[in-house]
């Protein structure tokens, strides 16, 4: 009698079990998902980067034979941006008119840069501003305190330009 009810509860258990997971997997699609390709930006962009201090190679940055690293780094998307190779000064408007991978959508620029040593004391930031013509599409900037490495993400999102003229 033991054996018996020992089978009866362990059918009842697998046995739902597997009803679940069949009744589970029946819902999920069959093949692999199809994502959208990314609709690029279209428009007269200008990214400023204004530093709040002079910014210098990092001494503490790892020196290989090849190093041939800018002093800024920046990146739109996860994609490196190029940066100007020359002295960046504090308060000098450092602009960039080529963003390759600005799309509609969520995006998001990656700056890094490292101030003097002599200024370990202050606070530090950079300021970004993304310009579509002449109007403002971000303003942020991202801080650093006591002479630290100021680096950080600015995410934000743009909208798809709507045509406002509609032919009757």
């Amino acid at each position: 009698m033991r054996f018996f009810l020992s089978l009866i509860i362990w059918l009842v258990i697998v046995g739902g079990l597997f009803l679940y997971t069949w009744q589970r997997d029946a819902g999920l699609p069959h093949g692999p998902s199809i994502v959208e390709a990314a609709k690029h930006v279209e428009g007269d962009h200008l990214l400023e980067i204004t530093p709040t201090f002079s910014v210098v190679k990092d001494p503490f940055a790892l020196k290989t034979d090849t190093d041939k690293a800018a002093l800024l780094e920046l990146r739109l998307n996860g994609k490196n941006l190029d940066a100007p190779a020359g002295d960046m000064r504090r308060g000098e408007v450092i602009r960039i008119r080529e963003l390759p991978g600005l799309q509609v959508g969520f995006n998001e620029f990656y700056i890094s840069a490292s101030p003097p040593i002599a200024e370990n004391m202050l606070d530090h930031g950079i300021r970004v501003r993304l310009l579509d013509g002449s109007s403002v599409l971000l303003d942020d900037t991202i801080w650093a305190s006591s002479g630290a490495v100021v680096s950080g993400t600015i995410s934000f999102t743009l909208a798809a330009e709507t045509d406002d003229e509609h032919n009757d």
